[in-house]
């Protein structure tokens, strides 16, 4: 025994200090995903974004995350763009969806994502959150180290971060930029640290935290935290000595237009799209004075006070808009940490972004009216998408407070006050959430566990006062830091556990039409829900999304489904009711629906066939026990020509074509600028037919004419990407070189 404990300390002796850190991390990380790592639940979202699955559950199937489009946008089409890198193409066009659109500028299936790749796998959801969680907790461990805490501390506050409210929660895109404002916060501490001599290759840190951060798919989170990173790097600038000031602050400007020329590919199609697309509220200021209810504040500390996502129909609304939460953990800390002495400002800095974002959120103190100064903010939806940075930013807050009672008595003597006056906040907001409560109908079973998540911030609460009073003995900040992770950890777990143990997909009628449809488009009637025909390769005219192409837009409120359906959504609503006014509108508009190429209906078999499509030819090729596949007479293929020509083709970017004299050949696929045609191999300008799809005119005899999609500027942006490659590059190179004649003139 004795061997092996001195064979561990010497390998122990020889491990870098962050190799344990490291381990803990992401082992904290996977006990959080327990569920899924022991392959314990199921995670794909299809069994409650779709109506082609069902479940086997334990207690209940409850939601394991808010956000549909985890299973519209971020499964789908992020499984799209995977299989396009794994095959060697650029993500550029997704021709899933509607009539096809942008797949890499509509950001939220972050296509130029490096972690998309995970998508290519049967468990790629799965790999793809923990991954971020485990860079978010890295990232952060190392921002605390540089910050002077402790390793234990550090590392405490960087499990708390790998599973912080928004991951816990949200599910979609919106959590994919979060792990990279550590890393951005990281950098800017690097390089002022390195023009002391302290530290080398800061502004690298910070330009590739910057450009993950743009890449990872939803610019309004990344937006905010880049702002939060910038009050940073202004705040600590005046940490650094005078006479290096100007030198510090060329780092973080290199670091910043760095980062911007590696995102350049993905930041010129999304602007491209933008220029061509519906958004929704976002323009005009259509966020400018939205806020949460105060019925969500109580969630805030106290997570679970409604019981878990969407149980409870009362507080239906607050869930549909919450960004995250804190713990109690996190707020105590926080208040020890905002009095403390080292980086004086930059605490203050942390704690005033921390209130005025909640009060920002929830609409208090003209707060959003401060933030709405900052450019795009009225257009952005603030009450959900700032709370990552002001978790962030409390969660760093508490790191400096655990630190802090190790060497100050004014700490010890504070932190029992700020546990006692966080468990008073908790007490209030749990009776004011209590009127929400009544009347919620529960089992036996479900009671008890609502009432341990009821119970749970109390019990975190009492062992922080417990600890917090034998502060001044190491073991006991050690107990505390223990506990901060865990309450975050067991909150995180929650939703986990209310995925279904097993989900079984109606696979027959997805094979069906993998079989049949080839490259024409079927229609769906709540089965196989928007843009779900990404995950499966099959076209789907259905589609939900945003940005919406305008085209597309307006194709449906003029030809497919005049006045019923939003701007940006090509979807059923309004449940069964909603399946029998699309089914008459394929009767009112069979010839739109033929030239969108649509040969099949997906419909519910619990909705009968509407006896008008009978009448208009539309008939039964398959049914199951779930749906039923009806095929839609005289729909067009993708490609068709005028009179006198022949098309082969069985690809969706291909088509050869023989004519007896010139002709033009027409593709149901959306026009849009960025696409471009060649005849023969030589350039052919493309037209338009009902200002929807595209023509090529063609000559007599047999022509190959192939189409391809790249964003009308991304040349100058891959120009610019390539820039930045260079500067990474040549920058230590360059550095080396100065050192070198320093060296040499100094001998």
């Amino acid at each position: 025994m004795s061997t092996l404990r001195q064979r561990f300390a010497a390998l122990n002796g020889r491990l870098p200090h962050w190799v344990w850190p490291l381990v803990v991390i992401v082992a904290a990380v996977l006990l959080g995903n327990g569920m899924y790592t022991f392959g314990l639940a199921d995670n794909n979202p299809i069994a409650w974004t779709a109506n082609i699955a069902h479940s086997l559950c334990r207690i209940t199937c409850g939601r394991p995350a808010i956000d549909p489009n985890l299973g519209f946008l971020t499964q789908p089409l992020g499984h799209v763009a995977a299989l396009d890198l794994v095959h060697g193409h650029l993500p550029w066009w997704n021709y899933f969806e509607g009539l096809g659109q942008p797949l890499a500028g509509e950001m939220q299936g972050a296509a130029l994502f490096p972690l998309t790749v995970l998508f290519a796998l049967p468990n790629g959801l799965y790999l793809f959150h923990v991954s971020l969680e485990i860079i978010a907790g890295l990232s952060t461990y190392f921002l605390g180290r540089r910050l002077g805490m402790g390793g234990v501390v550090a590392t405490s506050i960087a499990i708390v971060f790998a599973l912080n409210g928004t991951y816990a929660w949200l599910g979609n895109a919106t959590l994919n930029p979060v792990a990279f404002a550590p890393m951005m916060a990281l950098g800017v501490e690097m390089i002022y640290d390195g023009v002391q001599g302290r530290a080398r290759g800061g502004w690298y840190v910070l330009a590739i935290g910057l450009a993950l951060s743009l890449y990872a798919g939803f610019p309004e989170v990344a937006y905010f935290n880049g702002v939060l990173v910038l009050v940073w790097a202004i705040v600590r600038l005046w940490s650094v000595p005078a006479a290096r000031r100007w030198a510090a602050t060329g780092g973080v400007a290199l670091g910043g237009v760095v980062g911007l020329l590696l995102s350049a590919p993905l930041l010129v199609a999304f602007a491209d799209f933008l220029k061509l697309a519906h958004i929704g509220n976002h323009t005009a200021g259509g966020f400018a004075t939205a806020h949460l209810s105060p019925q969500a504040l109580p969630m805030l500390i106290d997570p679970y006070i409604y019981g878990t996502i969407f149980s409870n129909p009362a507080a239906i609304p607050s869930w549909g808009a919450v960004g995250g939460y804190l713990t109690t953990g996190i707020v105590a800390f926080a208040l020890v940490g905002l009095f403390g002495r080292r980086a004086r400002a930059l605490r203050i800095t942390l704690g005033l972004w921390s209130i005025l974002g909640i009060s920002a959120i929830f609409g208090y103190a003209h707060a959003h009216e401060l933030f709405n100064l900052l450019p795009g903010v009225k257009s952005i939806a603030l009450l959900r998408y700032f709370l990552p940075s002001v978790e962030l930013a409390a969660i760093v807050l508490a790191g400096f407070g655990l630190s802090d009672l190790r060497t100050s008595v004014w700490a010890r003597r504070l932190a029992p006050l700020a546990v006692a006056g966080t468990a008073i906040v908790t007490a209030l907001a749990a009776e004011g959430g209590a009127p929400t409560n009544n009347g919620v109908v529960l089992g036996h079973r479900e009671r008890i566990i609502y009432l341990g998540l009821h119970a749970l911030p109390f019990i975190a609460l009492f062992l922080y006062l417990v600890f917090t009073a034998l502060a001044r003995y190491r073991p006991f900040r050690v107990l505390l830091a223990i506990v901060l992770a865990g309450e975050a950890l067991l909150l995180y777990f929650v939703p986990t556990a209310e995925a279904p143990k097993k989900i079984i997909v109606d696979q027959p009628a997805i094979t069906f039409l993998q079989q049949h449809l080839g490259t024409q488009r079927f229609l769906d009637f709540a089965v196989l829900n928007a843009n779900w025909g990404s995950q499966y390769g099959l076209s789907s005219l259905s589609a939900i999304d945003l940005p919406f192409p305008s085209t597309f837009a307006t194709y449906i409120a003029t030809q497919l489904y005049p006045s019923k359906v939003h701007p940006r959504q090509f979807i059923i609503q309004g449940g069964m009711t909603g399946i029998k006014e699309q089914e008459q509108m394929v009767v009112d508009h069979l010839s739109a629906y033929q030239e969108s190429s649509v040969k099949y209906l997906l419909i519910n078999n619990k909705v009968p066939l509407l006896p008008a499509l009978a009448k208009i030819g539309v008939t039964l090729v398959f049914r199951d026990g779930l749906a039923s596949i009806y095929q839609v007479p005289g729909a067009q293929p993708l490609f068709t020509a005028t009179k006198g020509c022949q098309v082969t083709s069985t690809t969706y970017d291909h088509a050869t074509v023989t004519c007896s004299t010139p002709g033009t050949l027409t593709r149901s696929e959306l026009v849009m600028k960025g696409w471009h045609a060649t005849v023969n191999g030589t350039a052919a300008p493309i037209g338009t037919s009902e200002g929807t799809f595209q023509t090529v005119a063609l000559p007599a005899g047999t022509s190959t004419v192939a189409f391809s999609f790249l964003p009308p500027h991304e040349e100058a942006a891959i120009g610019a990407f390539l820039l930045g490659i260079l500067a990474m590059i040549l920058w230590p190179v360059a550095g080396s070189l100065r050192r070198h004649r320093r060296a040499r003139h100094a001998a």
